[in-house]
């Protein structure tokens, strides 16, 4: 199919909780950080990945593709 692109999708959050169906809430971040502007328009953000695994745990965890990695002049580190 033309046009249709793949991403890879995390199996594990940062503390190794499992993601899945009924395990993760998928989402989107608006971002301007360098990996973020190198998208073509309208893809400049980043996939969110919530674990509600940690979330039960009173514990945040979030993974973003592609990485946020915030520009040198960047006043906050993360979107």
């Amino acid at each position: 199919m033309l046009g249709v692109t793949t991403e890879h999708v995390p199996f594990l959050c940062p503390r190794g909780h499992r993601l899945g169906p009924g395990r993760v809430i998928v989402g989107w971040s608006p971002c301007g950080c360098p990996p973020c502007l190198e998208r073509g328009r309208g893809l400049r953000g980043h996939r969110t990945y919530l674990c509600l695994a940690c979330k039960d745990e009173h514990v945040t965890t979030m993974c973003y593709l592609p990485p946020h990695l915030p520009g040198a002049d960047a006043a906050h580190r993360w979107p």
